[in-house]
Formats: structure tokens, sequence, C-alpha cells
């Protein structure tokens, strides 16, 4: 297997369309293609003013894929076609 796409979640704590999203990105099933890193904007004033209300904002190989929610089909899609580009 190749390497795993990365996948960043951009959300901050309290926000129940970033709970959810995480849910759905932890049942997905096509988790063993990539890995997840979820940055909270709380912690950065850029991240804050530039996302702000817009969250969760979700990046699949530095490129924006969903915003707000997830589907959990578009995104396996989205990763295995990035995932077949990276082999």
């Amino acid at each position: 297997m190749g390497e795993r796409i990365r996948v960043v979640m951009y959300a901050k704590p309290g926000c129940h369309l970033c709970e959810e999203a995480e849910r759905v990105l932890a049942t997905v099933e096509c988790t063993d293609l990539f890995e997840l890193e979820i940055i909270n904007i709380e912690q950065d004033e850029e991240l804050r003013r530039r996302y702000g209300e817009q969250i969760p904002v979700i990046f699949i190989g530095g490129i924006k894929a969903f915003k707000y929610r997830v589907d959990p089909r578009e995104f396996c899609r989205k990763v295995r076609r990035l995932s077949m580009r990276t082999r």
C-alpha cells in the first residue's frame, strides 16, 4: 500500500457540526487510506479569521473538499481518486 493521504479538518471545540464530521471520518470505509489531522482554529488568530463560523472545513491532500457536512461516499471517492494518483 502507498502513502496515506493527508486529511486536515479545521474545527473548534463545542462545534456540533465538527463533532458530526469527526464521527463520519472515523467510520468511513476508507479509513485505511488517510491520516486525519484536526486543527483547532481557536488556537490561531489567522485560522479563526479565515474560517470563523464556516467550520468544519476539510481538505483532502491540500484541496478543499467539504465545508459544514461530509458525505461519506463522496469523501471516500475523493480519497481513493487521490490515492490512485500517489501510487
